[in-house]
């Protein structure tokens, strides 16, 4: 229970993370306040929801945030799922049923394929029959997309092999990008520091993780910070093989894989729904947060649903939010099934990298479950055998999703009980009159580098380095003038130039208007949006702080702002 009369100062980095010694306390500082303001934007756009172009999707106001509410009597919930893919299994291993793909493959394929992306005999997505969402019946390819797309349950991992084919490493991540991102804005030079001790790999260099413009080959600046942008698929956290030459897994890479993600999906499980929440599947593909098959999505959506709206009479209603530290994290694995050559007991070779077993928040308060973030599955050389020498309830690990199937992914919720219930909301639809809808602001020059860099996948389909982009608010200075920016926007009037506005103080004029393809963070597939190339300029008396965006079709009705798009600071 939390202490009387409570509000959070800040929103913690997550696990408690801290990433600057105590001699550079003002870049910790710094990290911080750019955490906490990121982290409000984030919540702001959870509460916020769809109102542009979804009915039943907006105002998510029984998710609260923490930083603004008095928490007297609020209690911690853990909400827990397999860190192996279940889309895996329900369309390629039978638990759908046949109809989920047509076709059924045996355990070690779906092994396979969670660590590679392809079959034992080779055969990567692409040549695999299609899927069909069982919420809305469409075919497609297996997504989401990306190098390690198909990890889709928070965590992924990297796999480093011997020449004999054994597994000497595995490193599991559930570290969100929005984090890694934060920390580079404040000082490039201490992320090199934590790739190189956490992948255990001095030789990685700085450059190793700049933005690059495919076309130019020249590192790219963030007009944001002054300094080269970050490439969060960079060679050092790219795909699910690492060698002492590149790949590992540092941060989350596949799309959905993100917190502000997370954070959305919980704030809109918070509306209780028509069709109740006795079952998860059937709630999602009526509230349509997240992804239907996955162990996270519809169990993170029913449990929190459950919170806001529990079956049993004696419980109270309670408002929502992920619990500070807002973050996912990795729990122990269960290791009774493992055996060594040598009887050693196998848990001393799971070793947490980042993160921490326990954690009290605020002190004396303990949290539930375990807030790792970066663990590592290695045996000591000097041992005499590899990790593939395991074996787990008789097998032999061959694959990492052995050892994943034998751990919990974990977010926190905190619920403060209510005495009247959230009203209860039909299923989300379609309006008759969609309206403009923002989707992210970037600085035009990162931009022009995200979406213009290809990223290869083994689903062969067209992947740009723009889906791996976050929604951090761009910073711009007061006073600045004429600065070039990118806002994605859908459902924009093909046939006008849309008005946009950031409010008082800053001025927009939108220069001209193009389509493209990118799958906007959170989501699985790319999608079509149309890129507004803006110029805008900000007083020397804007008020600073996050602002809102609004973009106005011609005719169209007063328009809802998406929150945190842009964020102005000092001169």
């Amino acid at each position: 229970m939390r202490n009387p009369m409570q509000m959070d100062a800040q929103f913690l980095t997550p696990a408690g993370q801290k990433d600057f010694p105590d001699s550079e306390a003002n870049n910790q500082q710094k990290l911080n306040a750019l955490w906490t303001t990121n982290l409000t934007g984030f919540t702001q756009q959870g509460i916020t929801g769809n109102p542009w172009n979804a009915t039943n999707a907006a105002d998510n106001t029984w998710y609260f945030n923490p930083l603004t509410t008095d928490t007297t009597g609020a209690g911690y919930a853990s909400i827990q799922w397999s860190a192996f893919p279940g889309r895996l299994g329900y369309y390629y291993g039978g638990q759908g049923g046949t109809n989920a793909s047509g076709l059924v493959l045996p355990d070690q394929d779906l092994l396979s394929l969670a660590d590679t992306g392809q079959t034992t005999a080779g055969k990567p997505f692409k040549e695999l029959p299609d899927i069909t969402n069982p919420c809305t019946k469409t075919a497609s390819k297996y997504g989401p997309y990306g190098p390690r797309g198909w990890q889709d349950e928070y965590c992924e991992w990297s796999v480093e092999r011997d020449d004999k084919g054994n597994i000497v490493r595995i490193d599991f991540t559930c570290e969100n990008p929005e984090y890694w991102n934060s920390l580079w804005m404040v000082d490039p030079t201490r992320v090199l520091e934590l790739y190189r001790s956490t992948l255990g790999k001095p030789g990685i260099q700085l450059e190793d993780l700049y933005l690059k413009h495919p076309t130019s080959g020249q590192f790219v600046k963030d007009p944001s910070t002054g300094d080269y942008a970050y490439n969060p698929l960079n060679k050092w956290n790219c795909g699910p093989v690492s060698t002492r030459d590149a790949g590992g897994a540092m941060h989350l890479t596949s799309t959905p894989n993100t917190l502000q993600t997370e954070i959305g999906l919980a704030a809109a499980a918070t509306v209780p729904r028509e069709v109740g929440n006795s079952n998860a599947q059937r709630l999602i593909c009526c509230a349509q947060y997240g992804q239907p098959a996955r162990n996270s999505d519809p169990h993170i959506g029913q449990t929190v649903n459950r919170l806001v709206a529990p079956a049993d009479p004696s419980r109270s209603p309670a408002k929502v939010t992920l619990a500070n530290p807002p973050g996912l994290y990795i729990q122990m694995p269960d290791f009774s099934g493992y055996k060594t050559p040598d009887g050693k007991d196998a848990s001393t070779f799971w070793k947490i990298v980042r993160g921490v077993e326990r954690l009290e928040v605020p002190k004396g308060t303990p949290l539930p479950g375990n807030y790792i973030l970066h663990a590592t599955f290695q045996v000591p050389a000097e041992r005499g055998y590899t990790v593939s020498d395991i074996t787990i309830n008789g097998q032999k690990i061959q694959w990492a999703g052995q050892v994943a199937r034998t751990f919990l992914m974990q977010i926190t919720g905190m619920g403060l009980p209510q005495k009247a219930p959230a009203p209860v909301r039909s299923c989300v639809g379609t309006p008759n009159t969609v309206l403009a809808q923002p989707l992210q602001c970037f600085h035009a020059v990162v931009f022009d580098a995200l979406i213009n860099t290809s990223v290869p996948n083994l689903m062969g389909e067209k992947m740009n380095l723009a889906s791996n982009s976050t929604f951090i608010a761009p910073m711009v200075k007061r006073g600045q003038s004429n600065i070039p920016l990118v806002l994605t926007v859908a459902m924009v009037s093909a046939t006008a130039l849309p008005t946009v506005s950031f409010g008082d103080g800053i001025t927009a004029k939108v220069t001209s208007m193009v389509p493209g393809k990118y799958a906007v963070p959170g989501n699985s597939y790319p999608g079509l949006v149309f890129i507004l190339n803006l110029q805008v300029s900000v007083a020397p008396n804007a008020a600073p702080g996050l602002r809102g965006v609004c973009v106005t079709n011609a005719r169209q009705q007063e328009p809802v702002a998406f929150p945190a798009a842009l964020n102005v600071v000092a001169a």
